[in-house]
């Protein structure tokens, strides 16, 4: 038995279906022409009929600009795609109304169109934007993060994490892998998990599992691994775990240089079974002999890979305390700064971690309410002859944020890091006799 549905020849008498997204989360900031424009050009997509611009622009009583100005604003908004079907250099587009509930509730979506033939058309295929309100990961990884670095996240995070989601179309488990990393080589800062992911990204490295082979093949301490097993036993071989760990010891506890690893390995060379146990006997005689040569003050003094890395954090602790004792001492004496701040900090995390449970406020409400209040701190700012990043720690270098690592690898400022940690572990071992 087939049912069927009485027809009219005049589509006026139709109905057109609108989603409630539409209704609750844009019209009401929407400009009312735009609204008109949109609503008239779903009527007609979906009753298949094609109306030239001037004919819409006539029908609603507004200018021809105007119609164009309002498919550019539902385009900027994720309500429709134009997609431009332009002969012979002359402007021209369809309109594509995109599904909203799509837009808001789906990550990583691409939209696909057929040509003529069936074949999918590649010009005509975008990454749409994730949405950023109510996502259940993006709330994650925020929490993940905000344990990472061991405070809340300041408006330069939470507009880094829109800018890689959004701009750069970076995976959300890439990012929260990225500050994992980032951890675990005492670097849990957000200017260098953002780095890390802009590297990956630029390397062609779109998801976790991608970044995860790049950190085994590449990374510093497996590099060095591959060097002391090939000097070692004449041909690189994976580690064992015992052999890992007594390596890290080595390199970490220890403090011992690569060149002086190797120099022990050379030793090894009359040995019939080259092991693990001769190296660790032949490194720790170069230490007693060393010490045996050198005033106890400067032991310890050579500057290990170890030994920087303390001198980094501690320099990149000091700047970023006397950054809060600052940011306290202007919120003290000027507290409208204080307040435009908070605010704005509130503005980012009601943008991302509530999302549409906000009920009426949209995107772009927050969006205007975000830039508003990023310009009224830069005027409080101006007012009282602070640099927009004085509330910012700042670094002995801005380039690397003191971690000697850029996305090119490592930083021109290493050698100068190296001499004052040098100072610094003598000034320290100093203290300590």
């Amino acid at each position: 038995m087939k049912y069927v549905i009485e027809e009219t020849n005049d589509f006026f008498l139709n109905d057109t279906a609108i989603e409630n997204l539409f209704i609750s989360e844009y019209i009401v900031s929407a400009p009312g022409d735009y609204v008109k424009v949109y609503l008239f050009g779903a009527m007609c997509s979906q009753n298949n009929i094609t109306l030239e611009t001037k004919v819409m622009a006539s029908t609603l009583g507004i200018s021809e600009d105007k119609v164009l100005k309002a498919w550019e604003y539902w385009e900027t908004m994720g309500a429709i795609k134009r997609l431009y079907i332009g002969d012979d250099g002359e402007l021209d587009f369809s309109v594509q109304f995109l599904k909203l509930k799509n837009r808001f509730y789906s990550i990583g979506l691409e939209d696909k169109s057929s040509n003529e033939d069936g074949n999918e058309d590649n010009y005509n295929k975008t990454d749409e934007s994730v949405n950023v309100f109510g996502n259940e990961e993006v709330k994650t990884l925020i929490k993940n993060i905000e344990k990472i670095i061991g405070t809340n996240m300041t408006t330069y995070g939470f507009e880094a994490i829109i800018r890689l989601i959004n701009e750069k179309h970076a995976a959300i488990d890439l990012i929260d892998y990225a500050a994992q990393y980032s951890n675990s080589r005492q670097k849990g800062d957000m200017r260098y998990i953002v780095r890390v992911v802009e590297n990956w990204l630029e390397k062609g490295i779109r998801d976790k599992e991608a970044a995860v082979n790049l950190v085994r093949e590449h990374d510093e301490r497996y590099f060095v691994y591959s060097v002391i097993m090939k000097n070692l036993f004449g041909y690189d071989r994976p580690p064992n775990q015992g052999e890992k760990e007594m390596m890290n010891r080595w390199l970490d506890d220890e403090g011992y240089s690569l060149e002086r690893i190797l120099s022990a390995c050379k030793k090894t060379t009359g040995i019939r079974e080259p092991n693990f146990n001769y190296v660790n006997k032949v490194l720790e005689g170069m230490r007693d002999d060393e010490k045996e040569r050198q005033d106890t003050i400067n032991q310890g003094a050579e500057v290990t890979p170890n030994v920087l890395e303390q001198y980094l954090s501690f320099i990149r602790g000091d700047a970023q305390e006397q950054a809060k004792k600052r940011t306290a001492e202007i919120f003290r004496k000027y507290p409208d700064i204080k307040n435009v701040e908070r605010r704005l900090q509130e503005a980012y995390r009601e943008r991302i971690i509530k999302g549409t449970k906000g009920g009426a406020a949209t995107r772009a409400e927050y969006d205007k309410m975000i830039e508003d209040l990023k310009i009224q701190k830069q005027e409080l700012l101006d007012k009282v002859g602070l640099a927009s990043n004085y509330l910012e720690p700042s670094y002995k270098c801005e380039v690397c944020s003191d971690t000697c690592v850029t996305n090119d690898g490592v930083c021109k400022c290493r050698p100068l890091r190296i001499s004052e940690a040098r100072d610094w572990i003598k000034e320290v071992n100093a203290k300590k006799f």
